[in-house]
């Protein structure tokens, strides 16, 4: 059987224009499976670092350089590669992403073996966005913060529809991979849900050395979120040595139902507060609340309020004693006292 000369060439050039069409990176920067090799083993170099007990005349961003600089030589890179890539891979961020995800899969599955895995950190990862516990999150996977201008800030909102009810709480969680050249990372995440009646509540978390990050608030009253927003942020560093780099991987946003007898409880003490002398009662102590007015009184005429009057009709007569003549001469005997009695005025 002959082959046909057109399909030999095409067989042969085919290979050539899939070559040709794919991007070539740029001088100086990594492959992206280098690349997640290399940043798997900076981060694991990271935390050896900030763990391991300094010896005299040590500190930690000594242990911190002299790890990292370990990973170069490992991987036979220099430290300037390393930042070309980082800035060329931070530049997509959909490509940045997908490395991520990667490589902080590889660091929870090596944790989870070696059993250093601390707390429940993935309770929600099977989450839908139905039922009383739910995931409702929408926005990107990936945040990158960066101790630039411009790059210092991330935010996110979310406009809540009508599967959130009243008592709804919130929580906002996600992984942290940090490179930096210090240990000190002034990094800050806060969470703040406004909701239908104009209520703002939040909550600002300092997150420098956490690997995860959870902000909660919870529903004070039957109150109803109506818009939920996120903000990372990172302070500007002017020398690009102390340049930092934060990653928030994997974020969820978690919507707790209430259950239907708590919103019934607060619905009916709402409406109790409407009555606003019931309000007054509920809120103060039962001494406080407003008398009640009296109904008017009858006017009494001047004969009523005579008789109404207590008279003592009895009367009690004192017999004088008789005045013996000489006897306590010169004083007045108090028992002849006459009586004290009204004069009558002599006629003329």
């Amino acid at each position: 059987m002959k082959i046909s000369p057109r399909i030999c060439l095409t067989a042969t050039l085919l290979p050539l224009l899939l070559t040709a069409c794919k991007p070539k990176l740029p001088a100086g920067v990594l492959s992206e499976s280098k690349m997640e090799r290399v940043l798997h083993d900076y981060h694991l170099a990271q935390g050896m670092a900030e763990t391991i007990p300094l010896e005299e005349g040590q500190s930690y961003d000594q242990m911190r350089y002299e790890y990292q600089q370990a990973v170069f030589r490992k991987h036979d890179i220099t430290e300037a590669e390393f930042d070309s890539s980082l800035v060329f891979y931070c530049s997509d961020l959909r490509r940045m992403n997908r490395m991520y995800s990667r490589v902080a899969d590889r660091l929870q599955r090596e944790a989870d073996a070696l059993g250093i895995a601390s707390g429940p950190r993935d309770i929600y990862a099977d989450l839908s966005a139905e039922g009383d516990t739910a995931n409702v999150w929408r926005d990107r996977p990936l945040f990158v913060v960066k101790s630039a201008p411009v790059d210092n800030l991330q935010a996110w909102e979310l406009e809540c529809d009508s599967t959130w009810l009243p008592c709804d709480n919130v929580l906002w969680r996600f992984s942290i991979l940090k490179l930096s050249r210090s240990r000190t990372s002034d990094t800050f995440a806060d969470l703040i849900v406004i909701y239908t009646n104009d209520s703002v509540r939040s909550q600002l978390l300092s997150i420098g050395g956490r690997d995860m990050c959870e902000l909660q608030i919870d529903n004070p009253r039957d109150w109803t979120p109506r818009r939920i927003c996120g903000h990372l942020y990172a302070p500007i560093e002017e020398k690009a040595e102390n340049m930092r780099f934060f990653f928030a991987l994997q974020p969820a946003l978690i919507r707790f139902h209430q259950p239907a007898s708590v919103r019934e409880r607060w619905a009916r003490a709402d409406s109790l507060s409407s009555d606003s002398l019931l309000t007054e009662g509920l809120m103060t102590d039962s001494l406080s609340l407003p008398k009640m007015q009296e109904p008017e009184e009858h006017r009494r005429t001047p004969e009523e309020f005579r008789d109404e009057q207590v008279v003592d009709r009895t009367i009690n007569v004192v017999k004088e004693k008789p005045y013996v003549p000489g006897s306590n001469k010169g004083r007045r005997r108090l028992q002849n006292k006459p009586s004290q009695r009204r004069a009558r005025p002599r006629q003329q």
